[in-house]
């Protein structure tokens, strides 16, 4: 869904653009006609694309149901990372979180059109094994602040990533019942 949004807002840039170029044409001003319209286009795209984002990560952000009675601790907390109270609903620590994470490198996870991958923790970097990217732990930490996550579009416009981001954070694994 988050592909079409970004096309028709492409599009809408595109229009303005035309607009712009047809409009500069009637008065023998082509070229400032473009640029008026294209000017337009940016600034309603910008606008949509604003919208969109608070739409994502703005507002109201349910938390999971404190689980703790229905899941079983498969992670232990390692030795110096503080384990949250989990009847705040808050979502656990980086720190907490980046543990689990560098725990369960090099197991298979799911992207969620069902691709599996695995990843390797270098430095404060995963590395997938299916892209050519590092995703830096800052970028888990952007998206910790927003877990749960419903579809891969939740994921904030500004995480690198995004697809590994949501299969790795939304991993029962990596969840621990948290969120």
């Amino acid at each position: 869904m988050d592909a079409k949004r970004k096309d028709a807002r492409n599009r809408i840039f595109v229009g303005f653009m035309f607009v712009g170029m047809g409009i500069g044409w009637l008065f023998d001003q082509l070229v400032p006609g473009l640029f008026i319209g294209m000017g337009v286009g940016f600034i309603v795209q910008a606008l949509l694309e604003d919208r969109s984002r608070e739409r994502t990560t703005g507002g109201d952000r349910e938390t999971a149901p404190d689980q703790t009675a229905t899941t079983a601790r498969e992670t232990p907390t390692p030795a110096g990372v503080s384990e949250p109270s989990r009847a705040t609903g808050a979502p656990p620590d980086i720190e907490t979180v980046w543990a689990r994470i560098t725990a369960h490198q090099g197991e298979v996870f799911q992207l969620a059109k069902g691709a599996g991958f695995t990843y390797e923790v270098v430095g404060n970097a995963v590395v997938p094994s299916t892209a050519k990217v590092k995703i830096q732990k800052s970028q888990f930490a952007k998206a910790l602040e927003h877990v749960p996550f419903k579809k891969v579009s939740d994921v904030p416009d500004s995480v690198f990533g995004p697809s590994y981001v949501y299969a790795i954070l939304m991993d029962p694994r990596i969840r621990d019942g948290d969120w």
